[in-house]
């Protein structure tokens, strides 16, 4: 039975998410109902919400009732030409900056989109992990041409191991490097080819660690997931395949097609893994696809990195 009461909330995958009804974001929301709503992603991980009234500014509100915003405001200062005004929206759809579909001959927006289509959590890589994203479908593709976003339940699959492999696993930090995604979704792109993941700057996080909000155990294991801390590196990189191998079984899956515009999905990024998919519609039609992300604002946000120091890793 669920556990709110103003919400309509409809299960959708065999052992987490939900799509959730009840909800006008034209109007206040008020603490209770941000409450229950708050509930819902911890409970489900992640949940859908279809036919919202949110735009930027509403999007962006509703991000900072969950916690401190992350930001575009270093990819700016970097040089980056954004599309979107606002620093607190993240452009992830195929759109470049004169709001033209992006192709194929744009080698960084093209391998973005390929490391975006692995298995990963958002922040991983860096210090100061992201917990909750909330991605907007503002203009969707035709029907039929792709682009759904897929989820795992990485709590169901921590709860699945044996014995044996939680003692194994317990305590051991991952070492994250977007460089690592990067290079691996594009194998022959000559922007990551002679890059070393493990010479750049790498955010430590224990791959086995509490989810605080729910009280139950996550496997944090990412496709930013370069080695294990202290160990072998053939060793660990063997272990971190496993694991990965081991969250992606289907009956950890969820499947969310997008419908409408204005559809939106929220979850937390320390209880599931996503995936952005390809499609036909790549090169052909618009996907304006934009997502405000809250940092974890829990104790292991930080990880087992240096709490005083900041950084973001960028591409070039």
């Amino acid at each position: 039975m669920p556990s709110v009461t103003r919400l309509q909330i409809t299960p959708l995958g065999c052992t987490f998410a939900a799509e959730v009804e009840g909800i006008d974001f034209s109007q206040p929301i008020d603490d209770g109902l941000f409450q229950e709503l708050r509930d819902a992603v911890t409970k489900y991980g992640v949940i859908v919400i279809r036919k919202t009234a949110l735009d930027d500014d509403s999007a962006i509100a509703l991000g900072r009732r969950f916690g401190e915003l992350d930001s575009v405001r270093a990819h700016r200062l970097a040089g980056r030409v954004m599309r979107i005004p606002n620093d607190e929206i993240f452009d992830v759809g195929n759109l470049d900056d004169k709001n033209q579909i992006v192709t194929t001959k744009d080698p960084n927006r093209h391998a973005t989109a390929n490391g975006n289509a692995l298995w990963h959590a958002d922040g991983a890589f860096n210090p100061r992990r992201t917990g909750i994203s909330i991605l907007r479908g503002v203009e969707l593709p035709p029907k039929g041409t792709g682009g759904h976003t897929e989820y795992l339940d990485s709590r169901a699959a921590y709860d699945d191991l044996s014995d044996e492999k939680k003692k194994e696993i317990e305590g051991l930090i991952g070492c994250n490097s977007l460089f690592h995604n990067r290079k691996v979704a594009n194998p022959d792109s000559p922007l990551f080819k002679d890059i070393d993941p493990a010479t750049k700057p790498l955010a430590k996080h224990k791959i086995a660690q509490l989810h605080e909000a729910s009280g139950r155990m996550n496997l944090y294991v990412t496709s930013y997931c370069h080695h294990i801390d202290g160990m072998d590196l053939g060793k660990g990189q063997a272990l971190i395949k496993e694991l990965f191998e081991h969250c992606q079984q289907d009956k950890y899956k969820f499947v969310h097609h997008w419908q409408d515009n204005n559809d939106v999905a929220i979850w937390d990024n320390c209880a599931v893994l996503h995936r952005a998919t390809h499609g036909d519609y790549e090169g052909k039609y618009r996907r304006d696809m934009r997502r405000v992300s809250v940092f974890d604002m829990g104790p292991t946000a930080y990880g087992e990195n240096d709490v005083s120091t900041y950084w973001q890793q960028g591409l070039p």
